[in-house]
């Protein structure tokens, strides 16, 4: 289990940070956050071993993702 973070920059210079929650090592990018026709400049800040709690677990088993 697995929580990988990406801070996202527009064309309009606008920052996003999302919050992925995921099984499997390799970071994850959700697919679905890409618009088209649109220019994205996409940087991982860390992609974090999580701890094994039930409510993680339901997290990761849900793609759960948060976006600030």
């Amino acid at each position: 289990m697995y929580k990988t973070t990406w801070m996202i920059r527009d064309n309009d210079n606008d920052l996003t940070k999302l919050t992925y929650y995921h099984f499997g090592k390799n970071p994850q990018f959700p697919s679905w956050y890409m618009e088209n026709n649109q220019v994205y400049e996409v940087e991982m800040l860390g992609n974090f071993k999580l701890l094994h709690t039930p409510k993680l677990f339901f997290k990761c088993l849900t793609h759960f993702w948060k976006i600030s």
